[in-house]
Protein backbone atom coordinates (compact mmCIF):
# COMPACT_ATOMS: atom_id res chain seq x y z
CA UNK A 1 0.00 0.00 0.00
CA UNK A 2 1.49 3.32 -0.99
CA UNK A 3 0.85 6.43 0.97
CA UNK A 4 -0.22 9.34 -1.15
CA UNK A 5 -0.50 13.05 -0.49
CA UNK A 6 -4.11 12.69 0.64
CA UNK A 7 -3.23 10.37 3.53
CA UNK A 8 -3.19 12.17 6.88
CA UNK A 9 0.25 12.52 8.45
CA UNK A 10 -0.83 10.62 11.56
CA UNK A 11 -1.48 7.55 9.42
CA UNK A 12 1.90 7.53 7.73
CA UNK A 13 3.68 4.30 8.59
CA UNK A 14 0.79 2.96 10.71
CA UNK A 15 -1.95 0.53 9.92
CA UNK A 16 -5.28 1.41 11.48
CA UNK A 17 -8.75 -0.01 11.34
CA UNK A 18 -10.95 1.71 8.82
CA UNK A 19 -12.25 5.03 10.16
CA UNK A 20 -10.25 4.88 13.41
CA UNK A 21 -7.16 6.81 14.36
CA UNK A 22 -4.50 4.75 16.15
CA UNK A 23 -4.01 5.61 19.82
CA UNK A 24 -1.14 8.05 20.17
CA UNK A 25 0.62 9.53 23.15
CA UNK A 26 -2.26 11.78 24.25
CA UNK A 27 -2.72 9.96 27.55
CA UNK A 28 0.97 9.47 28.31
CA UNK A 29 1.48 12.88 30.02
CA UNK A 30 -1.57 12.29 32.23
CA UNK A 31 -0.44 8.80 33.22
CA UNK A 32 3.14 10.00 33.79
CA UNK A 33 1.89 12.95 35.86
CA UNK A 34 -0.30 10.68 37.98
CA UNK A 35 2.59 8.26 38.51
CA UNK A 36 4.91 11.11 39.56
CA UNK A 37 2.26 12.48 41.93
CA UNK A 38 1.87 9.04 43.50
CA UNK A 39 5.63 8.68 43.95
CA UNK A 40 5.86 12.18 45.46
CA UNK A 41 2.99 11.38 47.83
CA UNK A 42 4.73 8.17 48.87
CA UNK A 43 8.10 9.85 49.46
CA UNK A 44 6.76 12.86 51.35
CA UNK A 45 3.37 11.97 52.82
CA UNK A 46 2.98 8.19 53.22
CA UNK A 47 1.86 7.35 56.77
CA UNK A 48 3.74 4.86 58.96
CA UNK A 49 0.88 2.34 58.57
CA UNK A 50 1.81 2.16 54.85
CA UNK A 51 5.58 2.07 55.42
CA UNK A 52 6.13 5.82 55.25
CA UNK A 53 7.58 8.28 57.77
CA UNK A 54 4.91 10.99 57.85
CA UNK A 55 2.22 11.62 60.47
CA UNK A 56 0.13 14.65 61.25
CA UNK A 57 -1.39 16.31 64.28
CA UNK A 58 -4.15 18.85 64.57
CA UNK A 59 -3.20 21.20 67.36
CA UNK A 60 -5.48 21.78 70.31
CA UNK A 61 -4.94 24.00 73.33
CA UNK A 62 -2.61 26.90 74.06
CA UNK A 63 0.58 25.19 75.22
CA UNK A 64 2.50 26.03 72.03
CA UNK A 65 1.38 29.65 71.57
CA UNK A 66 2.45 31.86 69.85
CA UNK A 67 4.05 29.43 67.35
CA UNK A 68 1.02 27.15 66.95
CA UNK A 69 -2.68 27.88 67.38
CA UNK A 70 -5.63 25.56 67.91
CA UNK A 71 -6.69 24.06 64.57
CA UNK A 72 -3.27 24.14 62.88
CA UNK A 73 -2.30 21.08 60.84
CA UNK A 74 1.29 20.04 61.59
CA UNK A 75 2.97 17.42 59.43
CA UNK A 76 5.55 15.34 61.29
CA UNK A 77 8.40 13.21 59.96
CA UNK A 78 9.99 10.30 61.80
CA UNK A 79 13.77 10.89 62.07
CA UNK A 80 16.80 8.85 63.07
CA UNK A 81 17.53 11.31 65.87
CA UNK A 82 15.91 14.31 67.55
CA UNK A 83 17.64 17.39 68.92
CA UNK A 84 17.10 19.92 71.67
CA UNK A 85 15.06 22.83 70.29
CA UNK A 86 13.03 20.75 67.82
CA UNK A 87 9.26 20.61 68.02
CA UNK A 88 8.17 16.98 68.10
CA UNK A 89 5.14 14.91 69.02
CA UNK A 90 5.12 11.86 71.25
CA UNK A 91 2.69 9.26 72.57
CA UNK A 92 2.02 10.28 76.16
CA UNK A 93 1.23 6.96 77.82
CA UNK A 94 0.03 8.67 81.01
CA UNK A 95 -2.58 10.81 79.24
CA UNK A 96 -3.30 8.42 76.37
CA UNK A 97 -2.87 11.15 73.74
CA UNK A 98 -0.27 12.48 71.33
CA UNK A 99 1.40 15.63 72.69
CA UNK A 100 3.39 18.08 70.54
CA UNK A 101 5.91 20.19 72.46
CA UNK A 102 9.50 21.37 72.16
CA UNK A 103 12.41 19.11 73.16
CA UNK A 104 14.37 20.82 75.95
CA UNK A 105 16.68 18.00 76.98
CA UNK A 106 17.73 14.38 76.68
CA UNK A 107 18.80 12.20 79.60
CA UNK A 108 19.38 8.44 79.80
CA UNK A 109 17.58 7.73 76.51
CA UNK A 110 14.54 9.79 77.51
CA UNK A 111 13.55 13.17 76.06
CA UNK A 112 12.33 16.12 78.12
CA UNK A 113 9.55 18.22 76.58
CA UNK A 114 7.95 21.54 77.43
CA UNK A 115 5.22 23.55 75.75
CA UNK A 116 6.45 27.01 74.65
CA UNK A 117 3.59 28.66 76.55
CA UNK A 118 3.85 26.41 79.63
CA UNK A 119 5.75 27.30 82.80
CA UNK A 120 6.42 23.61 83.61
CA UNK A 121 8.23 20.66 82.03
CA UNK A 122 6.13 17.70 80.83
CA UNK A 123 6.02 15.00 83.48
CA UNK A 124 6.13 12.14 80.96
CA UNK A 125 9.56 11.67 79.34
CA UNK A 126 9.29 9.52 76.20
CA UNK A 127 11.96 7.38 74.58
CA UNK A 128 12.85 7.71 70.90
CA UNK A 129 10.45 4.83 70.11
CA UNK A 130 7.55 6.81 71.61
CA UNK A 131 8.21 9.90 69.47
CA UNK A 132 5.82 10.19 66.52
CA UNK A 133 8.03 12.62 64.59
CA UNK A 134 9.48 16.12 64.41
CA UNK A 135 7.75 19.11 62.83
CA UNK A 136 8.21 19.08 59.06
CA UNK A 137 5.53 21.56 57.96
CA UNK A 138 2.85 23.70 59.59
CA UNK A 139 -0.31 24.58 57.70
CA UNK A 140 -2.09 27.12 59.86
CA UNK A 141 -5.83 26.71 60.37
CA UNK A 142 -6.25 23.80 57.93
CA UNK A 143 -6.60 21.26 60.73
CA UNK A 144 -10.11 22.54 61.48
CA UNK A 145 -11.25 21.43 58.03
CA UNK A 146 -9.39 18.11 58.16
CA UNK A 147 -11.05 17.47 61.51
CA UNK A 148 -14.47 17.99 59.90
CA UNK A 149 -13.63 15.38 57.23
CA UNK A 150 -13.11 12.85 60.02
CA UNK A 151 -16.85 13.01 60.71
CA UNK A 152 -18.33 10.00 58.85
CA UNK A 153 -21.35 11.97 57.59
CA UNK A 154 -19.19 14.78 56.16
CA UNK A 155 -16.75 12.26 54.66
CA UNK A 156 -19.62 10.35 53.03
CA UNK A 157 -21.05 13.56 51.54
CA UNK A 158 -17.61 14.60 50.23
CA UNK A 159 -17.02 11.18 48.67
CA UNK A 160 -20.52 11.26 47.15
CA UNK A 161 -19.84 14.62 45.55
CA UNK A 162 -16.52 13.36 44.16
CA UNK A 163 -18.24 10.24 42.82
CA UNK A 164 -20.96 12.28 41.13
CA UNK A 165 -18.39 14.69 39.68
CA UNK A 166 -16.44 11.80 38.19
CA UNK A 167 -19.53 10.67 36.26
CA UNK A 168 -20.76 14.13 35.31
CA UNK A 169 -21.14 14.62 31.55
CA UNK A 170 -18.16 16.37 30.06
CA UNK A 171 -18.22 18.90 27.28
CA UNK A 172 -17.52 17.33 23.93
CA UNK A 173 -14.27 18.26 22.21
CA UNK A 174 -14.29 19.84 18.76
CA UNK A 175 -13.31 16.52 17.25
CA UNK A 176 -16.22 14.74 18.96
CA UNK A 177 -18.67 17.42 17.80
CA UNK A 178 -17.39 17.07 14.21
CA UNK A 179 -17.78 13.31 14.36
CA UNK A 180 -21.37 13.62 15.59
CA UNK A 181 -22.23 16.05 12.78
CA UNK A 182 -20.74 13.79 10.10
CA UNK A 183 -22.30 10.64 11.58
CA UNK A 184 -25.85 11.80 10.83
Amino acid sequence: MSIGASTPTWAAGRVAKAGRRPMGFGRAPVVLGAALALVAWWVFLAPPALGGRTSYVITDGVSMLPRFHAGDLVILRKDKSYHVGEVAAYHNLQLGVVVMHRIIGKRDGHYEFKGDNNNFVDQFQPTKAEIVGAEWADIGGVGKYVQKLRDPVVAAIALGILWLASFAPRRASRRQKRRRRHAH
